[in-house]
């Protein structure tokens, strides 16, 4: 392991500890890759599970500019371009440098020649945060005048598992501990030309404020584009307190709109037990194992043995069809959160629902 690798290791064992709320996580995660690494630019970013699209990005180094935005998004899912997220997740380490891609490849980068470079940037390091074969975040950053090297790549590689297990415990722990509704009502953001503000109704104004942004979310760029692309424009994104929101692009007309609802549900103990017929103990396992819980933790909370704890783990991995708690926690997340999973065992009342249990 190299001297920059270790030193980043230690530092994010520590944020690991002391950081919850999963937007200071990512801003305290940045301040530690400019303390050791350094950069210029560097988008920390959620991403939805299932469909890797971006969610919430949180920028740090320049003002937040929607024209560049909107060119970075449709070059995602529309130009085709080397390192796009999807392709991360199927390349070793997760992780790429756009410049020495950009050089192996015969067509080059039009990210980096098209957009980056008339900014002044001149090369990107993306490191999806994959924990099993789950993506929940991704860190991009930029460099103005320099390049990154296979060093640093390999050394923001080597925490880039263990971060995405502590971001998804800030993301799926806060959901546990506070499951209830929004109780808002379907909201309904329509955008006009490209580079002009959307409008929201009042529904989506009160939906979209539980995201602390104070903005409009960054998913609804990428949904046009995905939109634009001629995919399923869907995501899920997780407001700051834990709590769910899910979006969907369509359009209506000539009009381009995104209807943004909460993720409604029981509390996880009542879903779970009548989708899958889990007894009490093994519903508290659940709960324990959503939260990151070891086998010992599990039991020291349950007051039962760690061979019980294996055997409810077993019991409940054949009633939810998976085979590692990595994959568990990956069907609870979608049952529970996803819009097909509504309190009432509805869709929602625009047709759509994000689909369950995929992880990609």
């Amino acid at each position: 392991m190299s001297a920059t690798a270790d030193r980043l290791r230690r530092a994010f064992d520590r944020l690991d500890r002391d950081v919850v709320d999963h937007v200071d996580l990512r801003r305290a995660a940045a301040d530690v890759l400019r303390r050791h690494l350094g950069f210029d630019v560097a988008v920390m970013a959620t991403v939805d599970p299932t469909t890797v699209m971006w969610t919430h990005c949180l920028l740090l180094g320049m003002d937040r500019d929607a024209d560049l935005e909107e060119q970075v998004f449709h070059n995602e899912y529309l130009g085709g371009d080397l390192l796009g997220l999807t392709d991360l997740l199927r390349t070793p380490g997760h992780s790429g440098i756009l410049r020495d891609a950009s050089r192996l490849h015969e067509a080059g980068s039009a990210r980096l020649d098209d957009i980056y470079r008339p900014i002044g940037v001149t090369d990107e390091l993306r490191v999806l945060l994959v924990d099993g074969e789950t993506p929940w975040g991704a860190i991009c950053l930029l460099r103005s005048g320099g390049s990154f090297t296979v060093e640093e790549m390999n050394a923001v590689g080597s925490i880039s598992s263990s971060f995405a297990v502590t971001l998804r415990r800030s993301l799926l722990g806060a959901a546990v501990r506070r499951p209830d509704s929004l109780d808002v009502p379907p909201g309904l953001i329509v955008c006009g030309p490209r580079g002009t503000a959307p409008e929201m109704t009042d529904e989506a104004s009160r939906l979209v404020e539980q995201l602390g942004t104070g903005e409009v979310p960054q998913v609804v760029a990428a949904l046009r584009a995905q939109l634009a692309a001629g995919v399923r424009a869907e995501a899920a994104l997780a407001t700051r307190d834990g709590r769910w929101l899910a979006f969907h692009a369509t359009r209506m007309g000539d009009r381009e709109v995104v209807i943004v609802e909460q993720v409604r549900s029981h509390r996880l103990a009542e879903l779970i037990v009548r989708a899958r017929g889990l007894t009490p103990r093994e519903r508290e396992v659940v709960e324990w194992v959503a939260r990151g819980a070891s086998t010992r933790e599990i039991g020291r909370a349950l007051f039962i043995s760690e061979w019980t704890v294996q055997d409810h783990l077993k019991a409940i991995f054949a009633k939810f069809e998976v085979r590692s708690r990595q994959e568990l926690v990956a069907a609870v997340f979608f049952e529970h959160y996803g819009p097909r999973h509504a309190a009432d065992d509805t869709p929602s009342p625009y047709g759509w629902y994000l689909e369950p249990g995929r992880t990609n």
